[in-house]
């Protein structure tokens, strides 16, 4: 079957936070191929963004590249309109092979909120969801969520929850620690931890 995984995000900047449990995913999940996808205009945090999408590209271009069977997508970036992830699923979807199988990659920090994504519904017919861990989203409440979608389909997403680790890094916490001029060694990949000193990011 050639299953690809969909990762998207602001990125900014990329880490070892979600590229562990992506990693983890590949194989969990028995992904062909992972595709990160950095957006432009995140449409729940429009002016979240310290870096361009071009740096965030870049970063992820260079993240990938050490890591099999990842690839980067500038779909949203391209994009004029928002970022609305079920746009993407639809590109996907169209231009992938016939018989691919979309898996939607989405932090457990997310999950909380998935009924407000634009055509939830959609999303879910396009694409498996699939959850990666993020640290203290264990006990969140998914009344809501349940509400919008049905017991049996939350049932279904969390049961394909990657057995990842727990990994306590944040892209909040690396823009803090560079501002204060402190290393990320072990935080980020080595060429994007490169980038960020070439370019002067988040300084």
């Amino acid at each position: 079957m050639n299953r690809i995984g969909i990762l998207g995000g602001t990125f900014d900047p990329i880490h070892l936070g979600h590229l562990a449990p992506a990693q983890y995913a590949m194989d969990y999940l028995h992904l062909s191929r992972l595709i990160l996808v950095p957006s432009a205009t995140p449409v729940h945090r429009p002016r979240a963004t310290r870096a361009s999408a071009d740096d965030r590209l870049a970063m992820c271009r260079l993240a990938a590249a050490a890591l099999p069977g990842f690839e980067v997508s500038d779909l949203e970036v391209r994009r004029q309109e928002p970022s609305y992830t079920v746009l993407t699923l639809r590109h996907f979807a169209k231009t992938l092979p016939q018989g691919t199988d979309l898996v939607l990659l989405v932090g457990e920090d997310n999950l909380s909120t998935l009924h407000t994504w634009k055509e939830v519904q959609e999303i879910l017919s396009l694409a498996t969801v699939a959850i990666l861990p993020r640290p203290g989203a264990e006990s969140q409440d998914l009344s809501a969520l349940t509400a919008a979608i049905g017991a049996d389909q939350v049932a279904t997403i969390l049961a394909r929850r990657v057995p990842s680790p727990l990994l306590p890094i944040s892209a909040t916490e690396i823009r803090s620690r560079l501002s204060r001029g402190e290393s990320i060694e072990g935080l980020v990949p080595a060429p994007v931890s490169g980038y960020i000193a070439k370019h002067h990011l988040y300084g």
